[in-house]
């Protein structure tokens, strides 16, 4: 799976950048240095000095300005050169490329493609849960996955490998044996729901929730929206059986939205920010820890089959695979990015023909 390059994509949890350090990340095969100048305001450069192509990363902040490690070029927080030490003459063309660069729902947003299009209105809302809204509480984290971006996306699109590889926390046989009750592709994105109804409440959820009195029953839902570029979220929770849950009351339970922001670095490897709101016990600080431990080895043995799988891809690229029902909202998924992905490649040549 290519990258789309017109799209926002999370580069950074706002809190990781902190004024006067540089963080160095890798962005769709391409190295970018992020940086907050002393107002707070997140710039992003190309991670290499025009000079000898060292990595601006390994510089150092210089008020508002980055200042090369290797042989000192000074830049300003718009990529060009307006310092060389030893010399009062700035040669033509001494610049770097600046990325365009938006900071909501306590993340940075970087725009990889043509500058030209960014547009800050259209950064994705799926991670509004992270914002202050009382009636919710978070806990996320950061992963990097060696995997191509799309394994994740498909393992979120395809939660029945809950019962098989996260037994111990969010999963049990109720889920790969409820088939999913629809899929919908509609002109933004893909949405899959299943209900299992009745069902024994998977681990983590009867201890977080209280519901894990003998033999006490619960309706469970999954309603999971994937968006293009990457961005999954989750809309899934418990509650008592029988209390009305699948018409729209879940006053006798409890619900999380994952919100999965997933940035491809290269074709094997992606930047995987997640963030895990609750909308119960939110002053709960053991509450909170145990989520958060939950999710984070939950997460992790996400992280060690997807390696795995990618590993056997890379030995065997041409090996024939099957579909299976289960896979119906990852077929969807992966039909609408072909069909963007073509749609961007064949307009590229337009629009630089258009800039001439």
């Amino acid at each position: 799976m290519k990258f789309l390059r017109n799209y926002w994509y999370v580069a950074a949890w706002a809190k990781e950048l902190e004024p006067g350090k540089l963080l160095a990340r890798k962005f769709l095969n391409e190295p970018v240095v992020l940086f907050r100048t002393p107002d707070g305001t997140p710039h992003a450069f190309e991670d290499r000095c025009c000079h000898r192509r060292a990595p601006l990363s390994l510089g150092r902040m210089i008020g508002d300005k980055v200042q090369c490690g290797y042989h000192g070029l000074v830049y300003t927080a718009e990529g060009t050169v307006v310092g060389i030490p030893g010399q009062t003459l700035v040669p033509p063309g001494s610049q770097v490329r600046t990325y365009p660069i938006v900071e909501r729902w306590k993340a940075i947003w970087i725009w990889m493609g043509d500058a030209a299009l960014a547009d800050p209105a259209q950064v994705p809302d799926h991670l509004y849960y992270t914002n202050d809204d009382p009636k919710w509480t978070r806990v996320g984290g950061y992963l990097n996955f060696k995997c191509n971006y799309f394994l994740l996306v498909d393992n979120l699109l395809d939660l029945t490998h809950e019962t098989f590889l996260h037994g111990k926390t969010i999963g049990n046989e109720h889920v790969a044996n409820t088939p999913l009750a629809k899929v919908e592709r509609d002109e933004t994105g893909v949405t899959a729901s299943r209900w299992m109804i009745g069902i024994d409440p998977p681990p983590l959820y009867a201890k977080a929730g209280g519901f894990d009195k003998p033999g006490m029953k619960v309706d469970r839902w999954q309603i999971i929206r994937f968006e293009p570029p990457s961005h999954v979220t989750l809309d899934v929770g418990v509650a008592a059986a029988g209390t009305g849950a699948p018409e729209g009351d879940r006053s006798q339970g409890i619900t999380h939205a994952v919100c999965d922001a997933i940035t491809p670095e290269t074709e094997t490897a992606t930047h995987y920010f997640w963030s895990f709101p609750r909308n119960y016990k939110l002053n709960d600080a053991w509450t909170s820890d145990f989520t958060r431990t939950g999710v984070h080895n939950t997460f992790l043995e996400d992280q060690a089959m997807l390696e795995g799988q990618q590993r056997i891809i890379d030995a065997a690229p041409a090996a024939p695979q099957v579909d299976i029902n289960a896979d119906g909202a990852s077929i969807q998924a992966r039909r609408m990015m072909d069909r963007l992905l073509a749609e961007e490649a064949d307009a590229a040549p337009s629009r630089a023909a258009a800039a001439e």
